[in-house]
């Protein structure tokens, strides 16, 4: 009875969300190296050649606001790495959106080219986290990946092997069978090889899907809920005016932006890349984010306000003195990447996504052949019933 139950559920699953789940699955693996395949696109946008000193934080602002008078900026990325171009952020001209980011020579201020497949990668995002569909593709990943969970154990269920100490029965693929044979193996055998990485995935994923998931992570790890990020220039939540900034506000903040980037190299010694925060008012504490040299992952951030009036630092959240639970929660987007475990993380995640796509395919021809047969099997028995009617 169960058995059969599961099997409904998991059929019916997997032809509601499969398709959903092979999209999802497609386009993460297609975005798992994008940092590695941008550099190698972009050599001459994101590597610059060193021309003496590069400019101080505030005067590279200035001639940075000066090329794009019309954009309000939010924050400027460093990197200790002499070849390495700096980054700028502009304030989103709508809520919720992620403003304009544009790569700058750190020399001579000349902001450089868009990097070539930035767009690409961008949209294939997009299509990865909510289908480019706004809050509704939002709630039907959200569903698919909590399909996602059901189908993993539900089939775990349906082939549990006889012989449970057999690994071979779990395991082992048989080349020599053809038809639905072949599809099934391949269909089950391949998702047991990667079950694990598929819950790992679907429980990572569902923490950007649901905001209940999300609180009950946080209070189950012990992490505190960050505070909502402010929208450079502007207030929390609200949309940056695009309006061309006050020359008064500007000149304090590119000040702020020398004073704090001065303090922050007085407190650390060593670092791999730094963004600060301009402040949205003069006088208010800076903030700098930042990766410590040789990081175990780019989501390993460390946050310092420092409050320029005092020479302090107010506040200074430490990766590395994290307890377990918040790095868990900080590192979240790294977990569900597989770059928390380095290089071979994120291959095994990518096997793993293109095995969804095998899944949900198989799976569709399993339940096609499945149509298929039994609409023969009713065909067969009207046609043995035709001559008793005919009588």
């Amino acid at each position: 009875m169960l058995r059969n139950i599961l099997f409904q559920v998991h059929w019916l699953i997997g032809i509601t969300a499969g398709t959903v789940l092979v999209i999802v699955g497609l386009s993460g693996a297609t975005i798992a190296f994008e940092p590695e395949l941008l550099r190698a696109l972009n050599p001459d946008v994101l590597r610059v050649t060193p021309q003496g000193a590069a400019l101080a934080p505030g005067a590279l602002l200035e001639k940075i606001q000066g090329a794009m008078p019309d954009k309000k900026i939010a924050t400027l990325t460093l990197a200790s790495d002499p070849q390495a171009a700096a980054r700028v952020m502009f304030a989103a001209d709508a809520p919720g959106r992620r403003g304009e980011s544009r790569y700058v020579d750190p020399y001579s201020g000349v902001v450089l080219e868009k990097p070539s497949g930035e767009a690409f990668f961008r949209t294939v995002t997009q299509i990865h986290r909510y289908l480019a569909a706004d809050d509704v593709g939002k709630h039907i990943v959200g569903a698919s990946t909590i399909g996602l969970v059901i189908l993993a154990l539900s089939g775990l269920y349906l082939r549990w092997p006889g012989n449970i100490r057999s690994w071979k029965a779990w395991l082992t693929f048989d080349w020599s069978v053809k038809g639905r044979a072949f599809w099934w193996h391949l269909h089950s055998i391949l998702a047991t090889w990667v079950l694990l990485l598929y819950l790992f995935a679907a429980l990572t994923g569902l923490y950007w899907s649901y905001t209940w998931y999300r609180d009950a992570l946080f209070a189950i790890t012990g992490a505190p809920k960050p505070a909502p990020a402010a929208q450079g220039g502007g207030q929390a939540g609200k949309p940056a005016k695009q309006d061309e900034p006050d020359a008064a506000l500007l000149a304090a903040q590119f000040r702020a932006a020398d004073d704090a980037w001065a303090l922050f190299r007085v407190k650390v010694a060593a670092y791999e890349s730094a963004t600060v925060r301009l402040p949205s008012k003069p006088g208010q504490p800076v903030q700098v984010t930042y990766l410590d040299q040789d990081p175990p992952h780019l989501r390993a951030i460390n946050r310092m306000v420092l409050d320029l009036k005092s020479g302090e630092a107010v506040e200074h959240e430490r990766y590395a003195d994290k307890p377990p639970g918040g790095k868990i929660m900080s590192s979240m987007y790294a977990l569900h990447t597989g770059r928390f475990f380095g290089i071979g993380g994120v291959i095994a995640m990518v096997i793993a996504s293109v095995t969804l796509v095998v899944s949900g395919i198989s799976g569709w021809l399993l339940y096609l052949d499945r149509r298929r047969k039994k609409a023969q099997r009713q065909a067969r028995i009207l046609g043995r019933a035709e001559p008793a009617h005919g009588r």
